[in-house]
């Protein structure tokens, strides 16, 4: 790697002198292009949205939010909100899943959070997982 860097000097060096030597005898007259770039066009986005809920035989009730979006590049953002409370035990389970895909590149974030009845005294439980795969081959 450090010779690389050391020839790439000394071509640098060799290329500079050379431009001073030629420098002193010419004229040089320099022309400035501007190239301005294509003005880009609006994206455009579709989105669906959905809701369910399920009581469970135990008594367990849980409630699920899911939207979905996409753009004119083909970017596409799904995320599923789910809630489950559990009677007998007082705790609140949410769980958020939303996943990216960009290019053939998912990325998937997952947050669970458990929330305890007040009597327990404790703070709510946060746990976040990231997955990034490319479509296909998860």
């Amino acid at each position: 790697m450090t010779r690389f860097l050391l020839a790439g000097a000394a071509a640098l060096a060799t290329m500079t002198g050379a431009a001073v030597a030629q420098s002193s005898g010419q004229s040089t007259t320099q022309s400035t292009t501007t190239i301005t770039s294509p003005a880009v066009a609006p994206l455009t986005v579709s989105s669906s949205a959905t809701t369910g809920n399920a009581v469970h035989s135990d008594g367990d009730q849980t409630a699920t939010s899911a939207t979905s979006s996409s753009d004119s590049s083909g970017a596409k953002t799904q995320t599923t909100i789910t809630n489950t409370s559990y009677p007998l035990t007082g705790m609140i389970t949410t769980t958020r899943k939303t996943t990216r895909v960009v290019n053939g590149v998912a990325t998937e974030t997952v947050t669970t959070t458990n929330t305890f009845p007040p009597q327990e005294m404790r703070p709510p439980e946060v746990t976040t997982t990231t997955h990034t795969y490319v479509v296909g081959t998860r």
